[in-house]
């Protein structure tokens, strides 16, 4: 791979930026979750409401996974800002229809409309950051912004409960807030193009090899994460708890991942990302063990500290891999892909777990999706174990 020049410092207003602009990821959906109940009863006349409603969270993870990779070779051909400009004003218009519209399809359209946003906003985001940091402070840059991810959670999940109790569409005034966000949007730097790139950097290959095992670790992982805010309302309204807190206790475990997150950026990233993958995908699934055994509220809050601290760890540790494997000239391409993993995980979540719905009682979900969780984590350790002794063997 050719060498790139050092990276200039990066000013204090575009980390910022990048940081904000991170958070509007889980917004996207964590703001409606703790409103889901209330939705399905508004809807409860309309055919299959309980399964319609959830993909009114989950839809724009169809929508990403769909369009991830007109938005990577727009961020890649036009440059990350403008892609990012107009994605933002999208996210704000798209996010808010929820206020006003007048039936279930209305608004099922809003949130694929977000979901293009969503898509070209996470694509822009993590290839400028690939394009401006470098090495361990793009781990540490990176783990950071994950963390102000999982923030983003502890903020939006109580904002969108206490909204919730308000009226059902309350919380989808809160995506208006990536309105204030476009005037240091239109600061950020343009970004690479491949049109700027010489003939020698363009000719550089994406190792799908890597790239490809990546992904599916994503889409694997997000199947199960997001089953905390698709199915997690229904378990705490069963177990007694009132739609106003439950954005608090679905918090508790946006929170733990935000420390996680810090952990590894204070690290600056990890040199085994399949070990560092394969345990944090473990502790994600002996925290969803806890959730679906757990017989009381606060049995749950301690399996969402654990569960969420193991997920917190797996985006920045993935985003960091594929950003130091991706070429200049195809970083959003690549990262795109991940943006479709993940959110093609997000949207796949409701529909593998209906089959474990036994009536109101939602518990067996997180059972399946603990198991699940487990074998893919363990598989990560075999891998990244082998790695380690062939590195061993050859160093």
């Amino acid at each position: 791979m050719t060498a790139s020049p050092p990276p200039r410092p990066v000013p204090w207003v575009t980390r910022l930026t990048l940081l904000l602009t991170a958070t509007l990821t889980i917004m996207s959906g964590a703001t409606i979750a703790p409103s889901l109940p209330a939705m399905q009863e508004h809807f409860a006349g309309l055919p299959n409401a309980d399964v319609l409603v959830r993909l009114t969270v989950t839809v724009v993870g169809l929508a990403i996974a769909v369009s991830a990779p007109l938005s990577g070779y727009l961020t890649d051909r036009i440059g990350r800002r403008p892609v990012l400009v107009v994605a933002m004003g999208l996210y704000a218009l798209a996010g808010s229809s929820g206020l006003y519209a007048p039936d279930l399809t209305t608004l099922m359209l809003g949130r694929v409309l977000l979901g293009l946003a969503v898509g070209a906003t996470m694509t822009a985001g993590a290839a400028l950051v690939a394009d401006l940091f470098a090495g361990e402070e793009r781990a540490r840059f990176l783990g950071l912004q994950s963390a102000f991810t999982s923030l983003g959670g502890v903020i939006f999940l109580p904002l969108g409960g206490l909204l919730a109790s308000v009226g059902w569409r309350a919380p989808f005034a809160v995506y208006l807030a990536a309105l204030l966000i476009v005037p240091l949007a239109l600061r950020l730097p343009r970004g690479e193009t491949a049109g700027a790139r010489g003939a020698g950097d363009a000719a550089e290959r994406v190792p799908w090899r890597w790239v490809l095992p990546a992904y599916a670790v994503a889409l694997g992982y997000m199947v199960v994460f997001y089953l905390m805010p698709t199915q997690l309302p229904y378990r705490l309204e069963g177990l007694g708890v009132a739609p106003a807190q439950v954005g608090f206790v679905m918090g508790v475990s946006t929170l733990s991942g935000a420390v996680a997150a810090l952990w590894f950026s204070r690290r600056g990233g990890t040199r085994t990302p399949a070990l560092t993958a394969g345990l944090s995908i473990l502790a994600m699934a002996t925290g969803w063990t806890v959730v679906s055994l757990a017989p009381g509220a606060g049995w749950v809050v301690p399996g969402l500290i654990v569960g969420g601290a193991g997920a917190g760890l797996v985006t920045p540790n993935l985003t960091t891999f594929l950003a130091g494997l991706a070429p200049a000239h195809a970083r959003g391409r690549v990262m795109s892909g991940l943006s479709a993993s993940i959110f093609l995980g997000q949207f796949l979540s409701p529909l593998l777990a209906q089959p474990f719905v036994r009536g109101a009682d939602v518990s067996h979900t997180f059972a399946a999706g603990a198991v699940f969780a487990a074998l893919i984590g363990a598989g990560l350790l075999v891998a990244g174990l082998r790695l380690a002794a062939r590195r061993s063997a050859a160093g």
